[in-house]
């Protein structure tokens, strides 16, 4: 997660804490509907999320760089990477700073 770093307004932290917070929700959900088994149906179904969450508008445009890189993290890693842990981190890391 080089060169990555929440933006400095607490507005844009509170967006990006409840993007994470809904993607990971969504995962798991998923996962117990038995739709998700595998880190490679994982991966198609949160960059399928990513695509649905741009017309969000809950999440406006502060989330619009989180897709972004997101997406590019997607898919510049093996399909069969898990992408939960890194999410996991960012929400705790995110949530742990606005306790600040």
């Amino acid at each position: 997660m080089k060169n990555y770093h929440f933006a400095a307004f607490p507005q844009d932290l509170d967006i990006r804490i409840h993007f994470y917070f809904c993607i990971l929700v969504a995962v798991s959900l998923s996962r117990k509907q038995g739709r998700i088994a595998s880190n490679r149906q994982k991966n198609a179904f949160i960059m399928k999320w990513l695509k649905n969450a741009r017309h969000v508008v809950t999440f406006n445009l502060a989330a619009d760089s989180e897709i972004e890189w997101l997406r590019g993290e997607i898919l510049r890693h093996h399909p069969d990477r898990d992408p939960e842990p890194m999410l996991r981190l960012i929400y705790q890391t995110a949530s742990e700073l606005k306790m600040r």
